[in-house]
């Protein structure tokens, strides 16, 4: 399940994929069942989604300037970042490029 982050606490710890995108986003709706497959399949990450419009806060500490970008963090630790659509194998090969 894609879990709707409000704050940086809930994103702090362990290993998570973030979507940061708006509601009137084609490309960020577009993505939304990826990452929903994506939160179902992997194993010790967490799937979470930032609404930027609702949550400046947490959008401007992460230097968010367009929608959608994803960022795969490790213990609040930014390990990659990818703007625009992503499909589910680049999102998959972004976090396997991390690992090393």
């Amino acid at each position: 399940m894609v879990t709707e982050v409000t704050s940086i606490d809930s994103i702090r710890k362990g290993k998570v994929l973030v979507d940061f995108y708006t509601d009137t986003c084609g490309p960020c709706k577009a993505m939304h069942p990826i990452l929903e497959e994506l939160s179902k399949e992997l194993t010790g990450v967490r799937v979470a989604k930032v609404d930027v419009s609702q949550n400046p806060d947490v959008s401007q500490m992460f230097g968010i300037m367009s929608v959608p970008t994803v960022i795969y963090m490790d213990d609040c630790q930014v390990m990659q970042t990818q703007r625009g659509f992503q499909s589910k194998q680049a999102l998959k090969k972004m976090m396997e490029s991390s690992i090393d």
